[in-house]
């Protein structure tokens, strides 16, 4: 049985983690880039709209960031063959450069936060944190199928 102080605890250590690397991420102008151009790397040819919803941001910021990295020349923005009317983002051979780079820099930094640690205990902590983000999900799909739909109450009671 799981003890109340325990997930207390847990919690208290996940915010202070979450909240050290968010200030980290506002400390450097280009994080969320740099999230971009990660997203993009994984999903070469994806539209703005989708880049977006990967991302869980508005699309707007995606269409701006986009045009940024565009000048930049880390990205091409091109129609989208399926439909002209779109269009799709890919990466450069500038942009993967700087993909290499930064996360060469951040390999370098979080080897320094687990320097003095052993394999066994990076090793379970790695195993922790995916154990947790799998039942996390699995609770909030349940959640989620719990729910009762949404939709606007017609009279006499019902849903539309």
């Amino acid at each position: 049985m799981t003890r109340r102080t325990d997930v207390e605890g847990l919690v208290a250590a996940l915010f202070t983690v979450n909240a050290s690397m968010t200030r980290a991420a506002k400390q450097r102008p280009k994080a969320s880039e740099l999230r971009l151009l990660q997203v993009v790397a994984q999903h070469e040819g994806s539209r703005p709209s989708e880049l977006a919803e990967l991302l869980g941001v508005d699309r707007s910021l995606v269409t701006r960031q986009l045009r940024d990295l565009e000048d930049e020349g880390k990205v091409t923005v091109s129609p989208d063959p399926r439909d002209g009317r779109a269009f799709v983002a890919e990466l450069t051979e500038q942009g993967r450069q700087q993909i290499a780079e930064l996360t060469e820099f951040g390999m370098r930094r979080f080897e320094s936060f687990v320097a003095d640690w052993d394999e066994a205990e990076i090793r379970e902590l790695t195993r922790l944190l995916w154990k947790f983000e799998t039942t996390k999900n699995a609770v909030a799909r349940q959640q989620d199928q719990q729910r009762p739909e949404r939709g606007r109450r017609r009279r006499g009671g019902t849903t539309s």
